[in-house]
This record gives structure tokens, sequence and C-alpha cells, in this order.
């Protein structure tokens, strides 16, 4: 059986071992308050995010095979200077073999109008549909694993008439190192070469930088 003196020792060392123990608990307790204090103060909008706002249009190029329906895809890598932020679309179509290279075209057929004959391009009176081409289209954001739509929506949204852009109903980020993709695919097969240009619209939020709103 353990002396008086045993005793008092063990309870001492219990004691010490205690205060460690809560003290070990005290320094986990205010290292999860600077967590969430640090939370608490991060931004909770794109427009509270320090930083100079750049304007900036991001393109992506996808070239398109005569004859093909193949979903093609192109990429935006966001660069380490900033998050992109999206706050529009628009799309367009030219050709890159054939006549009427460099033209650059509605990347869908909704909504064109009669060419006058006397614009001297050889259209006829409608645009040809070797000039004009329209797709299905698809957007994503890999760095969050995220889909634009349910389903490919039809090129038609970036209509002539309202000059071939589409302004999102919100502002997105892309985050820094993320990629945003596109994919076009064909509804109907080009008859000559060509290149569809995306045309991202927003602007780069350049940290470091002073704040401009």
């Amino acid at each position: 059986m353990p002396s008086p003196e045993e005793k008092l020792a063990a309870l001492y060392a219990q004691q010490r071992k205690d205060r460690s123990q809560i003290k070990d608990l005290t320094q986990v307790v205010e290292e999860l308050k600077s967590v969430v204090q640090v939370a608490a103060d991060a931004p909770k909008w794109i427009e509270d995010i320090p930083g100079k706002r750049v304007p900036y249009i991001a393109t992506i190029e996808i070239n398109v095979d005569s004859g093909s329906l193949t979903r093609q895809e192109g990429q935006y890598p966001v660069t380490q200077d900033g998050p992109f932020v999206t706050t529009g679309m628009a799309m367009f179509w030219t050709r890159t073999s054939g006549a009427y290279q460099g033209y650059w075209m509605p990347a869908t057929t909704f909504g064109l109008k009669m060419a006058h004959a006397e614009m001297g391009l050889g259209f006829g009176g409608l645009f040809d549909n070797p000039c004009v081409a329209t797709f299905d289209v698809e957007i994503a954001d890999s760095g969050s694993d995220r889909n634009w739509q349910n389903i490919a929506f039809a090129s038609a949204l970036f209509n002539p008439e309202s000059g071939g852009i589409y302004m999102w109903p919100t502002a997105y980020m892309f985050a820094t190192n993320s990629v945003a993709r596109v994919y076009v695919t064909p509804t109907v097969a080009p008859t000559t070469d060509g290149t569809v240009a995306v045309l991202l619209l927003g602007y780069k939020i350049v940290q470091g930088v002073a704040y401009q709103p």
C-alpha cells in the first residue's frame, strides 16, 4: 500500500499533467479563435477582394475542320497575378480556307438578315452557309469542376442582333491557376476549315496593387 508521501507525490504529478493538458487546450482554443477570425475577415463578395481592377478580354480560339461534327475544346488558363472575373461572353466564326477568309461572321445562323447585293461580298442575298456556322456550346471551370449548363446550349445565344455578345446574369470569378474551358460542337458540318473565337469579357483583380473600384 502506497505511503502518504507516495500518494502526495502522485497527486502532484497528476496536477502537473492536468495543468499541461489545460495549457494545450487553451492554445488550441486560441488557434481556433484565430482561424475563425480570419474566416470572418475574408472577403464575402467579389467586390470585397482587394486589388486593382483591370479590364480584360480572355480570347479562346478553337479550330474546326471542314466537314467535322466533332466536339472541340479550347482553354484559358488563369495566371497567378490574380483571379479573372467574367461578366459576359461573345462568340464569332471565321473561315481559314477558301474564299472570304478572315471575315469575322456570327457563330450562329439565328437572326441573320438579308445582305444587300451591292455589298459586293458575293453572298447573293442571304449569308451563305459556307460563311456562317452554328454550334452547341459548353463552358466549365476546371478549378471547381463546375459545369455552367446541364446540356450543351445553342450558339444562337450570341445572335447578331445583340452584337454576338451575351452578358451573364451575374459575374463569375475564375480563381488563380484555374482553367476556363469552352467546348464547341458544330451542329451542321462546315464546308471549309474555320476558327471559333470565344471572348470572355470581364476584368482581372491584380493582387498586390492598391484597390481601384
